[in-house]
């Protein structure tokens, strides 16, 4: 009898071998598992603190253009206003000041670095909030409207704003205020780019009543504050993307704390 028990004991010690041993395996690709979704938890912050200061440094650039642009349209404004005035009671310095400004075109140049880097390199995933992912994987895209607007600015200044003014005015003048207006240049970035102030008397200055009186004048600050106004509303929708996103990159933030 105890030797017809002996098949069935054998039986029964090997499923128990099986059982430890798949039961080992499953232990093991838990731990595995767990110290994976830690190493993704710890990536994850990390990404996430990256993105933060990626758009927070974008915020804070689209909001000096975005006040640039609005700077432009009231030089636009002024120097409009000015031809209501006598010959004698025009500010030459501050019509050339007021027409530099017209000059810029600010264009948003936001940092992608890290948006780029998550998309190209398949490690999207690491970041668990769905809509935060698609987010930033739309985001590039989203830039195209405004880009097509910051062209039309540039390309009416290039190509017939500026021409014009080279034919029907002392130009230089108001290349000076390009290197000496502070403020306005700090919005726009280019502020460690100026190496050299231009001496206050090396150019001649003239009398801008004519160009002011110059139906082309009047047409070409008309339509670049048209244009600088649009330009601005499809910034303040970037804005609110870019808003969205840091929104929910603190909320992410917080839960893993």
């Amino acid at each position: 009898m105890a030797d017809d028990n002996k098949p069935l004991k054998y039986i029964r010690y090997a499923i128990g071998e099986i059982l430890l041993v798949v039961i080992g395996i499953l232990l093991a690709l838990q731990i595995n598992n767990w110290n994976q979704e830690r190493q993704n938890g710890k990536q994850e912050v990390q990404l996430l603190n990256q993105l933060l200061n990626e758009y927070n440094n974008n915020l804070e650039q689209l909001n000096n253009k975005i006040d640039s642009r609005n700077d432009i349209v009231k030089s636009s404004l002024k120097i409009l206003r000015y031809r209501k005035l006598e010959e004698s009671q025009i500010n030459s310095d501050s019509v050339n000041l007021h027409i530099s400004r017209t000059l810029t075109r600010p264009t948003f140049d936001p940092e992608l670095g890290v948006t780029e880097e998550l998309t190209n390199s398949g490690n999207l995933y690491v970041i668990t909030n769905l809509e935060l992912r698609n987010n930033i994987t739309s985001f590039p895209s989203f830039l195209k409207e405004l880009r097509e607007e910051e062209m039309v600015i540039f390309n009416l200044v290039e190509e017939r704003y500026f021409p014009f003014l080279i034919t029907n005015y002392q130009i230089g003048p108001v290349v000076k205020y390009f290197t000496t207006d502070n403020s306005f240049l700090e919005k726009n970035l280019l502020s460690n780019s100026i190496q050299n102030e231009l001496p206050e008397d090396i150019f001649e200055v003239t009398s801008p009543f004519d160009l002011i009186h110059n139906p082309d004048m009047e047409d070409y600050l008309s339509l670049l504050m048209a244009n600088t106004d649009y330009t601005n509303i499809q910034s303040l929708g970037v804005k609110n993307k870019i808003e969205a996103i840091i929104s929910l990159i603190l909320t992410e933030l917080e839960n893993k704390k």
